[in-house]
């Protein structure tokens, strides 16, 4: 689960650097969906098919390094992001048009997601524990 947060981060970061050095305007915007998972600030708490497996990492060193990267990325972004254009736009296969803000945003929703499957297969595992072991 940490290396696909990890990569699919630094995607939406690319994207979010694409946005910062677009030249064009991009009237287009979200789709519904989009609309609906800007306006909730979350994804939706289901379960959504991407596209193939991350590389897993070696070591738990090398899980640690990733996220440190993506930290300092985010840190670097994080104080200029106010700065792009908010019409300079790249497009998300589901979403529609996003600006470097909400591939920004993307990030932490992302994460949010990701952590709240993981509390709730956690709380399945404990509950699945209890009936075993009557």
């Amino acid at each position: 689960m940490y290396a696909h947060l990890i990569e699919d981060s630094h995607y939406y970061l690319d994207q979010v650097e694409k946005c910062a050095s677009a030249k064009d305007e991009i009237s287009q915007g979200k789709t519904e969906g989009g609309e609906e998972l800007f306006e909730s600030r979350a994804f939706p708490p289901i379960k959504i098919k991407g596209p193939g497996l991350p590389s897993n990492p070696k070591n738990k060193e090398d899980l640690m390094l990733g996220l440190n990267q993506l930290l300092e990325r985010m840190s670097e972004w994080d104080k200029k992001i106010d700065s792009i254009n908010p019409n300079f736009k790249e497009r998300h296969d589901g979403f529609g048009w996003l600006n470097a803000q909400e591939w920004f945003a993307l990030v932490g929703f992302h994460f949010r997601h990701h952590l709240r499957q993981k509390t709730e297969l956690e709380q399945m595992l404990k509950n699945f524990n209890r009936e075993v072991y009557k």
